[in-house]
């Protein structure tokens, strides 16, 4: 689903950015008997605006009203910085973000405003004349409507934000509903649960008790010689849902009780950690870890002791 969300947010980024080209589309087009169509685009409408005049030749310089002055700056040149920055920001920024959302509703609306309001800008036509609206508002109504609705369409395909990890522990039911092929049990501790005590190294267990995260407090066995694989996708023995830290498939773990070791393979971008280190574990390559190794997946934020 975030997937999902940033494609929405950045398709309707681009969208919204295409009001730039209309920015220099004709707003106002004047016909006359016997002349050619005269055309002003809202770049002619603020750059006459910064004189406090209006844009129209073949006249004396026509003044612009405070009223014309408001409609042409709050309803073409703010809406234009609008959807550059919401452009920018839907392409650049994170799946959860909203700010470009509300920044295309809002040019949206101005647009809207300005398509209502255009005939205010007109001066009185002589004999002979018509006022007539062109392309420009209605294409950057359009436009901003469309990337109204793929903004819309991100918002409801972004994923809930999940709460920080609980220290209550996820019951096995729970876990088989995630997965039906679940290869791990979870030890419910949630009834007085102590704290985790050091590990004291001695005889081996193959297990892997969670330290902090998610998992904190689980006991899980580990098979002799089988994997189990860690990350956000489903298809992993140990999900680790809404943990941004941790890749979908971040790495996977098996103990071997022959030797009396532990063997890590990392796969993720945000790395693996042993022993509170800050170089992460090399990627794609099987290591050996001794019991008792204290590895972070991701951050500190969900490690675990293998026992």
């Amino acid at each position: 689903m975030e997937r999902y969300a940033k494609g929405f947010r950045s398709f309707g980024g681009f969208l919204i950015l295409l009001n730039i080209g209309s920015f220099f589309l004709p707003l106002t087009q004047r016909a006359q008997e016997g002349y050619a169509a005269l055309r002003w685009s809202q770049f002619h409408y603020v750059k006459a605006a910064l004189s406090k005049s209006l844009p129209y030749v073949g006249e004396n310089a026509v003044p612009a009203t405070n009223a014309q002055l408001a409609l042409i700056f709050g309803c073409m040149a703010l809406p234009l910085l609008l959807s550059l920055a919401a452009g920018l920001r839907g392409i650049f920024g994170g799946p959860r973000q909203r700010g470009s959302s509300a920044l295309t509703f809002v040019a949206l609306i101005l647009y809207a405003a300005l398509g209502a309001s255009l005939s205010r800008l007109w001066p009185q036509a002589q004999p002979g004349q018509t006022y007539q609206a062109g392309v420009s508002a209605t294409a950057s109504v359009i436009i901003s409507g469309c990337s109204a609705v793929a903004a819309i369409l991100a918002i409801a395909s972004t994923p809930k934000k999940i709460k920080k990890a609980e220290k209550k522990i996820p019951r096995v039911q729970e876990i088989k509903r995630q997965q039906a092929e679940a290869r791990y049990s979870i030890i419910d501790q949630d009834a007085k649960r102590e704290p985790q005590k050091e590990y004291a190294p001695g005889n081996p267990r193959g297990v892997m008790v969670g330290l902090t995260g998610i998992y904190a407090g689980a006991q899980i066995p580990m098979p002799d010689g089988e994997y189990i694989a860690l990350g956000r996708q489903n298809d992993n023995q140990l999900i680790f849902e809404g943990q941004a830290k941790v890749s979908r498939n971040h790495c996977k773990i098996k103990w071997d009780a022959s030797g009396g070791k532990y063997i890590i393979c990392d796969y993720s971008s945000a790395g693996s950690f042993l022993n509170g280190s800050r170089d992460c574990l090399p990627q794609n390559l099987e290591l050996t870890l001794e019991p008792g190794s204290v590895v972070a997946i991701g951050d500190e934020a969900n490690t675990f002791r293998l026992e």
